[in-house]
C-alpha cells in the first residue's frame, strides 16, 4: 500500500489561495516568456535557485537562444555555474557560455565603447554614450540644468564624435579614457581638431567656435558634470576595460551563437557609480542590437534579458522609465525580459508604476505586508461570492467577504510563505493567461549530483578565454599618443 496515496485520499491537500490549482513544481512556459516575466521573493526564499535552474533548462532546450544574465550580487551567476557543472556534458554547455566579471583585479574582458565590431555607426555608438551619462546622472541635470545638463546632452556627444575620428590602419579608434584629457589639455584638443576634425565637421566648428572661444574658467564649469561622470572609469581595471581597443564579447555574437551571457558585478558592490556605468554600457549594447531588429520578424530568435537586481538599471529614474517600457514595446522584436527583486521599495517611481506590464509573476515570500497587498491585487481578481459568514438562519442572508478583506487574507498567506512554496501567475502564449493562479507547495529540487568541476576553475577559464591581463591592457591605453608630423623647413 502507498501511504501517501491513502493519506491523499484521506486528507487531500488544496490550495490555500482562490482561484489557484496546485503546481507540482515552478514551470514558465516558453511561448509566454515575451511577455515579461517578475520574480520577486525575500532573501532565503529560494527565487535564485528557482530562476538559475528554469534559465539552464530553457539553455539546454533551446541551443539557438541567446541569454543576457546582468547579476548585481553574483548569486544567479554561482547558482547557473553550480548547475552547469553537474551536467555529464559539461564542457559542451560551457563552450555556449561568455562570462564577464566586472572588476577582477587581474583579468578583465574588454569592453569599449567604440567598436567598429559592434555592427553599428560611430555616431549612434557616440550618442548612446552621451545619452548613458545623462540618465546615471539625473540629479545634477535637475539641480543645474544649464551647465550640467549642456555639458552631457551637448559637448559630451560632440566630444566623443571627436574621439572616434582618432583612428589607426587597424580602425581602431580612442576611446572614453581619453575624454578627460581632450577636455583639460587645450594643447591637446587643438591638434587632434587640426589633424581628425576634418572626419566630424560638426564636431569640429562645435570646439573651435564654441568651446575653446570662452575662457578656460568657463569651460570647467561647463564640462564639471561631464568630467565628474568620466571619473567612475579611473580604476585600473575599469580603465583597461573601457580603454581597450577591441570587444572581448559582442551581443551581436551571443545572440547569433546562441551564447548564454553572465555578467558579474560582485566585485563593484563597494564601488557602486562604476558599477552602475558598466551595467548600463552592457545594457545600452545588447538593446542597441535588438534596436536593429524587424517588429514581427520570423527569422529572428527570441532572446532573454535577466536583471537580478541591478540597481543602476532599476533604481536610477533614468534608466527605470526604459526598463518599464522594454516588455510591451520589445515583445514584436522577441525581447524576453526578467526583472529580479526583494521587493518592490528597490525599484524607482517611475518603474513601481510599470512594473505590472510584466505578463509572468513568480511570488515568493515577501517581508513588506503592504508590497505582499498590492501583489494581492495584481495578481488575483476578487471573488463576491466569497463568504465571509454563513447565514445564521434559514431566512437569513450571509455575510460576503469585501475586497478589502479578501485580499488581505491573501497578503497574509503571501507574506508567511515557506521556503520554496511560490505562486505563479503566467500566459501560455502572447494570447492566452492561465485562468488559475498556480501554487506551488515546494519548487522543484536541485541536483545533488557531483560537481565535474569546481566553479572558481570554470569561472577562471571561461574569464582567460576572452580576456586580457590588466597590465597589458594598461599598457596599450597608456601609450595612445598623437604623433606629429616634422615639417622640413627649405634651406636659404
Amino acid at each position: 500500500m502507498d501511504l501517501k496515496f491513502i493519506r491523499n485520499i484521506l486528507w487531500p491537500e488544496y490550495p490555500k489561495l482562490p482561484n489557484t490549482r496546485i503546481a507540482s513544481y515552478d514551470e514558465l512556459l516558453p511561448d509566454g516568456l515575451t511577455m515579461g516575466t517578475l520574480y520577486i521573493g525575500r532573501q532565503g526564499t529560494g527565487k535564485t535557485s528557482s530562476l538559475a535552474r528554469h534559465l539552464v533548462d530553457y539553455f539546454k532546450a533551446y541551443p539557438d537562444r541567446a541569454i543576457f544574465v546582468l547579476d548585481w550580487s553574483g548569486s544567479i551567476t554561482d547558482s547557473i555555474f553550480s548547475l552547469i557543472a553537474r551536467e555529464r556534458n559539461f564542457e559542451s554547455l560551457c563552450g555556449r557560455i561568455i562570462y564577464d566579471e566586472l572588476g577582477s583585479p587581474d583579468w578583465i574582458i574588454p569592453m569599449p565603447e567604440f567598436s567598429h565590431l559592434y555592427g553599428v555607426h560611430y555616431e549612434e555608438q557616440s550618442q548612446r554614450l552621451a545619452l548613458n551619462l545623462a540618465k546615471l546622472a539625473p540629479e545634477l541635470i535637475k539641480d543645474a540644468p544649464f551647465l550640467a545638463g549642456l555639458g552631457l546632452r551637448e559637448i559630451a556627444p560632440q566630444l566623443f564624435r571627436l574621439i572616434t575620428a582618432v583612428s589607426n590602419d587597424q580602425r581602431e579608434t580612442w576611446q572614453a579614457t581619453e575624454a578627460k584629457r581632450l577636455l583639460t589639455d587645450e594643447k591637446l584638443l587643438r591638434l587632434v581638431l587640426g589633424k581628425y576634425g576634418n572626419k566630424v565637421p560638426e564636431a569640429k566648428w562645435f570646439f573651435e567656435n564654441i568651446f575653446l572661444q570662452v575662457k578656460f574658467s568657463e569651460r570647467e564649469l561647463r564640462s564639471y558634470a561631464l568630467l565628474a561622470m568620466l571619473g567612475t572609469i579611473e580604476p585600473p581595471e575599469t580603465r583597461a576595460r573601457i580603454g581597450s581597443p577591441r570587444p572581448g564579447w559582442t551581443p551581436r555574437e551571443a545572440i547569433k551563437n546562441g551564447k548564454m551571457v553572465l555578467v558579474n558585478g560582485a566585485r563593484l558592490i563597494n564601488q557602486r557609480n562604476t558599477q552602475h556605468y558598466l551595467f548600463t554600457q552592457v545594457y545600452s549594447l545588447i538593446m542597441s542590437e535588438m534596436n536593429k531588429r524587424q517588429p514581427g520578424s520570423l527569422i529572428d530568435k527570441p532572446v532573454a534579458l535577466v536583471m537580478d537586481e541591478v540597481y543602476s538599471l532599476l533604481s536610477i529614474p533614468g534608466m527605470a522609465e526604459e526598463i518599464g517600457m522594454l516588455a510591451p514595446l520589445y515583445r514584436s522584436r522577441k525581447l524576453e525580459l526578467y526583472i529580479v527583486l526583494q521587493a518592490l521599495s528597490q525599484l524607482a517611481l517611475v518603474l513601481k508604476q510599470q512594473i505590472w506590464s510584466l505578463g509572468n509573476v513568480v511570488s515568493f515570500g515577501i517581508s513588506n505586508f503592504e508590497e505582499a497587498y498590492q501583489l494581492a491585487q495584481q495578481i488575483f481578481v476578487y471573488d463576491p461570492n466569497n463568504i465571509k459568514m454563513s447565514a445564521k438562519s434559514e431566512t437569513g442572508q450571509p455575510v460576503m467577504e469585501p475586497d478589502r478583506g479578501q485580499y488581505l487574507q491573501i497578503a497574509n498567506s503571501i507574506q508567511r510563505f515557506t521556503h520554496r512554496e511560490c505562486i505563479i501567475r503566467r500566459y501560455s502564449s502572447e494570447r492566452v493567461l492561465d485562468k488559475n493562479v498556480l501554487w506551488v507547495k515546494k519548487t522543484k529540487e536541485m541536483s545533488n549530483a557531483p560537481l565535474y568541476m569546481s566553479i572558481l576553475d570554470m569561472k577562471d577559464i571561461l574569464l582567460r578565454e576572452r580576456g586580457i591581463k590588466v597590465s597589458e591592457a594598461l599598457k596599450v591605453i597608456n601609450q595612445r599618443r598623437i604623433k606629429v608630423e616634422k615639417v622640413s623647413l627649405p634651406q636659404i
